[in-house]
């Protein structure tokens, strides 16, 4: 019964009292950068895993930097193509895409400083990828669609970067930071150092073996990649020994509840009573009938509690400013039913989790 209606409230948007944010006590924050502002861009994406990358870097004893998020859009959206034209149109192809994307591209190109490409052509002003966005999901859905055998892989690839050169401009190949000559590998190597094969995406469903790495099977996982399935406890244990031992999380997650206050910077979904907890049953449950997405990116980086002593979790949102500066505190049933997983190097998942991975 109780169950149910916590289901009750989770659907119809109820909850308790909204909180301000001077009720809240920081446990943990993490040392990070500057919040960067998406702007509008569908790339949450790449900016929460920036960021993150950044704090990896901050972790690693590294000085501050600003790395560019759109530098990984232009490589992200050219194999998003290829797979929908390879595919004929059966797959995805949208400006939203997962963290897997940027490590992959920072695993082959490295990365660049924001300060040396920013993304915004001359004469603008912010991130604003309304239009090139329609103008690419025309042109490759044209091609994809267009018949087998009339396909002209020179031709289109050609016309996809066009585009995206007019509209983001194009990186540079080497570039000065700090008074010395770089290109993107040997800035990573320089300023960054992580090795992307070390991090790894958890997430926590049913459905699938638990302790195995597995194919998550979302919308804006196109590449099928592969996430490390825990049962919800053991997720939960992962995220809270990962903070406590100095790691960041990147979030993919539900961020559309009516309830969820961006503005004031507080996403609490209900009163986080005994008797209302988060199980793996209503876990599964909203994500099979659709109420849990993963419509947003964001970036944890630590824990607070609100003046009852409940758990709230801190995360860097760059969609857009807020009374917090673009900061957001997440409560703890909220974290445990919207988030569809969680990015996190390998060394913060508790010795005896790993004990368990098949």
């Amino acid at each position: 019964m109780k169950y149910i209606i916590v289901l009750l409230c989770i659907a119809f948007g109820l909850e308790t009292q909204a909180q301000n944010t001077n009720d809240f006590e920081i446990q943990i924050k993490l040392q990070t950068t500057k919040l960067n502002d998406q702007q509008s861009s569908g790339t949450c994406w790449s900016f929460a895993t920036t960021s993150f990358i950044e704090t990896e870097a901050l972790r690693l004893g590294n000085d501050t930097v600003t790395l560019s998020p759109i530098f990984y859009v232009k490589p992200t959206y050219i194999k998003k193509a290829e797979k929908f034209i390879d595919k004929k149109g059966e797959s995805w192809f949208k400006a939203g895409d997962l963290t897997f994307s940027v490590l992959d591209a920072y695993k082959k190109y490295g990365a660049v400083p924001e300060q040396a490409y920013n993304g915004i052509i001359e004469g603008d002003w912010q991130h604003d990828h309304v239009e090139m966005d329609n103008l690419l999901s025309a042109m490759v859905e044209s091609v994809g669609n267009s018949g087998y055998g009339r396909i002209k892989p020179q031709s289109w690839k050609k016309s996809v970067n066009g585009v995206l050169n007019a509209y983001l401009g194009i990186a540079p190949k080497t570039f000065n930071y700090k008074g010395k000559s770089y290109t993107p590998q040997t800035f990573a190597d320089t300023f960054i150092g992580i090795n992307p094969d070390d991090y790894i995406e958890i997430t926590s469903y049913s459905h699938l073996e638990f302790y195995k790495n597995v194919v998550l099977n979302i919308p804006a996982n196109w590449n099928d990649n592969k996430y490390l399935n825990l049962p919800i406890k053991d997720f939960e244990s992962v995220i809270n020994n990962a903070l406590k031992n100095g790691y960041s999380l990147a979030w993919d997650g539900d961020a559309t509840e009516p309830n969820f206050d961006f503005q004031k910077g507080v996403l609490n979904l209900i009163e986080q009573q005994e008797d209302s907890k988060i199980t793996q049953i209503i876990r599964q449950l909203t994500f099979e009938d659709g109420t849990t997405t993963d419509d947003h990116n964001m970036h944890i980086i630590g824990t607070a509690k609100d003046k009852n002593g409940k758990l709230y979790y801190l995360l860097k949102n760059s969609e857009g400013s807020n009374s917090m500066d673009g900061y957001i505190y997440m409560s703890k049933n909220s974290l445990l039913l919207k988030t569809i997983s969680v990015l996190v190097h390998k060394d913060a998942i508790p010795a005896v989790i790993k004990k368990k991975l098949i």
